[in-house]
């Protein structure tokens, strides 16, 4: 009877021996690689955005706020008579400052900051002869850009995404490994824009040229970054 209570017992040591190792077996750890890829659609441009600003300058603040006012008001009808609707004409900032780089109080500043958007590009030229002849005294940004096609971004995408599915069956394959499934995939989008600044001061000069605008091509950018899984 005994003999056959500690076989019992051994036989019992046994299956939880066994069974406890088969709990605590660590799983096997999913290998992956991350990698990013871009794709970039190119278009013709069809929009422009210029920033003008009028600066006065005068002893008297007021002085000062009443000539920009002035200026500033003509400078906008002479822009809506070249073309432009009056929602895409935007007071973007507007500053009032006072010189006081001397050891006395200098004169008053007021800037007012005009941007304006140019759907027809063929009046480019004209909105901006327009806004220097009556009185903008300066052009602070110069931004082509696209209007927004569904199919264009798309497109982009499809290429991001393939770019980065060739970078990581090259690198997998490199490393003697295929890609498997995708467990994570993240999107940046950068909207059609070309933009250039400028500082230089426009001078209201009587001329019979119109400025000449031309336009190049502005890019839609996709960036995706996808992590995968490999397999051996």
């Amino acid at each position: 009877m005994f003999k056959k209570i500690s076989t019992l017992i051994i036989a019992a040591g046994v299956v939880l021996f066994a069974s406890s190792c088969t709990v605590n077996k660590p799983e096997e750890k999913v290998r992956t690689i991350t990698v990013s890829g871009t794709g970039i659609v190119t278009l013709p441009a069809d929009q422009l955005t210029v920033r003008f600003l009028v600066r006065t300058n005068e002893w008297n603040v007021n002085l000062a706020r009443d000539k920009n006012a002035e200026i500033t008001t003509k400078v906008i009808e002479k822009i809506k008579e070249a073309g432009v609707l009056d929602a895409d004409i935007t007071t973007v900032d507007y500053r009032i400052s006072q010189d006081n780089s001397n050891s006395y109080p200098g004169k008053y500043t007021v800037v007012n900051y005009v941007q304006v958007l140019i759907r027809d590009l063929s009046n480019a030229g004209i909105v901006i002869d327009n806004a220097v002849a009556n009185g903008a005294n300066g052009l602070t940004s110069f931004s082509y850009s696209a209007t927004e096609n569904p199919n264009s971004l798309r497109e982009a995408r499809t290429l991001a995404v393939q770019n980065a599915q060739d970078a990581a069956a090259l690198i997998a394959g490199a490393s003697g490994c295929k890609v498997a499934d995708v467990l994570d995939i993240q999107e940046g989008y950068n909207p059609s824009s070309y933009s250039r600044a400028s500082g230089a001061m426009l001078k209201a000069v009587g001329n019979s040229y119109t400025t000449p605008i031309e336009a190049g091509n502005v890019e839609i950018t996709s960036t995706v970054t996808i992590t995968f899984s490999l397999a051996n």
